[in-house]
């Protein structure tokens, strides 16, 4: 699966390389290195490539009750897969809401069910 979504990336041109100046991760990590996987949202092709790479993956582990994805960039990979796979969905957000409801994490409920994320 990896080398797949590792040419992916590659050809859809997710990663990039600046050595000179290294990309700051929301870490606050400097690397030479970034991955926005968000892009394989743009490219149709990819994102279907992957969505079945990871439904793929997920096939390798006991059966789970709810798909989950970290917001915000894990949310449409998670949905999609939750979609495919007939099972609901959730999100977490990095912290509680401080209006509304003030849930950490928003969808289907997770409390007592095997859930499975994607980031």
């Amino acid at each position: 699966m990896y080398p797949s979504v590792a040419h992916t990336l590659l050809d859809i041109d997710a990663v990039k390389l600046s050595p000179k100046e290294p990309f700051t991760w929301a870490s606050g990590i400097k690397s030479p290195i970034y991955c926005d996987n968000r892009q394989i949202l743009g490219d149709v092709k990819a994102h279907r490539k992957v969505i079945q790479l990871l439904i793929e993956e997920l096939g390798k582990f006991e059966e789970t009750d709810v798909i989950v994805g970290t917001a915000t960039a894990g949310i449409p990979h998670a949905t999609l897969i939750a979609d495919r796979l007939a099972k609901p969905s959730a999100y977490v957000r990095g912290s509680k809401k401080a209006h509304g409801t003030a849930r950490q994490i928003e969808g289907a409920a997770v409390k007592g069910k095997r859930v499975v994320s994607s980031t």
